[in-house]
């Protein structure tokens, strides 16, 4: 009786086993869905407002890219302005160096003329003072042994004739000097030709109404009726631009 009991019980160990093996997921508590409900006025109001929020979205985006093409017209707008401004500053600015450059080249052709003009007058005395040491018939006294006489009296005027240069030491001191503002001249020429200006050439050339100023005509026959027969203040050019007209004589074949 006992090993039937136990067989039994066996055989149940067993029995639970394989059910615990094959044991099947546990069933859905929840409710199942309803899958043929279909509800029309809740699509269409789902869509509706959909729509309206596409809308809204779709005008939003409209006005910022409005402002945004504002934003960047008037940023445009302030750059032309800005480079407006910024070249006719630098015009002005450019205007404003030219006028002081203009006018200190001027300046320059002020200081220019006094040195041909010192040029001229040493040239003068060298010519002066060779006609003087010319032989004569008569010895004459120089201007030295003459102004000696006047300022010293009779008593001294040995005395300063021995003290004062010879002619031809003076020759050389006025020829010194003449070189020297000579070379001032050219290299004052030579400044002003690196900075474009040069001289008017007018002598023989017909007259410029552009470059010249006519101050009176001589009548000439063996000249060409308005040729410049002489130059009485030099004009200048500044690259293409007149710095100062010169002021000549023309010929002409008509009594005005």
């Amino acid at each position: 009786m006992t090993t039937d009991k136990e067989a039994l019980f066996a055989k149940f160990l067993d029995y639970l086993r394989s059910e615990q093996s094959e044991q099947a997921p546990q069933p859905y508590l929840g409710e199942e869905p309803n899958t043929n409900f279909f509800d029309t006025y809740q699509m269409v109001a789902e869509w509706t407002a959909l729509r309206h929020e596409v809308k809204q979205q779709s005008k939003l985006l409209l006005k910022s890219q409005d402002t945004l093409q504002q934003a960047l017209e008037v940023n445009v707008k302030d750059k032309e302005q800005l480079q407006i401004r910024l070249e006719e500053s630098q015009k002005q600015a450019l205007s404003q160096f030219e006028q002081q450059q203009e006018k200190l080249l001027k300046d320059l052709l002020g200081i220019l003329d006094a040195l041909d003009r010192a040029c001229a007058y040493w040239k003068g005395e060298l010519e002066t003072l060779s006609v003087t040491l010319a032989p004569k018939d008569a010895p004459q006294k120089s201007l030295w042994e003459k102004f000696g006489a006047w300022f010293f009296g009779s008593e001294r005027q040995s005395e300063v004739s021995k003290e004062t240069p010879t002619s031809e030491s003076l020759s050389e001191i006025i020829t010194s000097n003449q070189e020297g503002v000579e070379l001032i001249r050219r290299s004052l020429l030579e400044i002003l030709r690196q900075r474009r200006v040069i001289p008017i050439t007018c002598i023989g050339k017909a007259f410029d109404s552009q470059k010249m100023y006519a101050i009176g005509s001589e009548q000439r026959a063996d000249v060409a009726d308005n040729t410049v027969i002489q130059e009485v203040v030099r004009g200048y050019l500044w690259g293409d631009i007149v710095l100062r007209e010169a002021q000549v004589i023309v010929a002409t074949q008509e009594t005005r």
